[in-house]
């Protein structure tokens, strides 16, 4: 038996994509596959593959280096599924996009999503062009952007909002609610960043953080934190001189009560989510 599973993605011009989705038994499938939200190991980088039903699976930013991340992917991707629904590239800096090539060379991409902020380098321009050559949809995220997939997984976008700050500052930063849980990803946005979506009164209060810049000092401010609170703080994070995760960041996580997770120290977090179940780390 096939269903059809219609995934809306509300942008500036209001896209609507239609992704089918085949279950043997739909309603028992759910119950059975939990939703998986994987913290990739790749580094000194980010990557990470939410991977909703074993069927749908969205990952966020690529890495540095394609053999890593594709080394994770192949760990945690359903076997013989080589299509990934959406990838995105929260901004354009090397340890969040390097690894794409070899995304995109070794599987199918259905939609791609960016901050609209191209850099001009040598990596990016090999993405831009496999893109164009693979006829890839692109399109730009923007503000209060959204996606929803079935009635279960939710994705609302708090940045870019079109501000001309740097290229971290312009990071996609988006909330994922899936039943009780919720998630916030953030890229590598900085102070201004927090302050701004403070500002402008997005419901930045979840369960799970993706801790902003590696754990840098210049990002999860003690406000930003109070607004969040969350229960774990994932750090994306590898061997580095640039001394993340910073101590004053993990005493401000501390403060909140949050226990702070490092793929430095953990490898790949996997955390898996029932809608009425809190989620939890594998």
């Amino acid at each position: 038996m096939v269903s059809f599973k219609k995934i809306l993605v509300y942008l500036t011009i209001f896209l609507v994509l239609v992704v089918a989705s085949q279950f043997s038994s739909a309603e028992s499938f759910q119950e059975k596959i939990p939703l998986k939200v994987n913290f990739l190991d790749v580094g000194q980088g980010d990557a990470i593959l939410i991977n909703y039903q074993d069927q749908y699976q969205i990952l966020v930013d690529g890495g540095i280096s394609s053999k890593k991340v594709l080394s994770e992917l192949n760990k945690v991707m359903p076997k013989q599924d080589r299509l990934i629904e959406v990838v995105i590239a929260t901004h354009y800096d090397k340890d969040h996009v390097g690894g794409l090539r070899g995304v995109f060379e070794n599987y199918k991409v259905g939609v791609f999503l960016d901050n609209d902020q191209f850099k001009e380098t040598e990596a990016v321009t090999v993405i831009s062009d496999i893109i164009s050559d693979k006829k890839i949809k692109k399109h730009s995220i923007k503000e209060n952007s959204k996606i929803e997939i079935g009635s279960d997984l939710r994705l609302d976008f708090f940045n870019p909002d079109g501000e001309d700050w740097s290229a971290n500052d312009n990071s996609v930063v988006f909330r994922m609610d899936f039943g009780i849980n919720s998630f916030l990803f953030t890229g590598d946005a900085g102070f201004k960043t927090e302050k701004d979506m403070i500002k402008d009164g997005h419901n930045l209060d979840v369960d799970w953080l993706k801790v902003a810049h590696h754990g840098s000092k210049n990002s999860s401010d003690n406000e930003f934190l109070k607004k969040v609170s969350p229960e774990k703080a994932i750090i994306s994070v590898g061997e580095n001189s640039y001394g993340h995760p910073a101590e004053e960041l993990l005493e401000r996580i501390k403060k909140t009560g949050a226990e702070s997770l490092t793929t430095l120290e953990r490898g790949t977090i996997k955390v898996s989510c029932w809608k009425d179940k809190e989620c939890f780390v594998n």
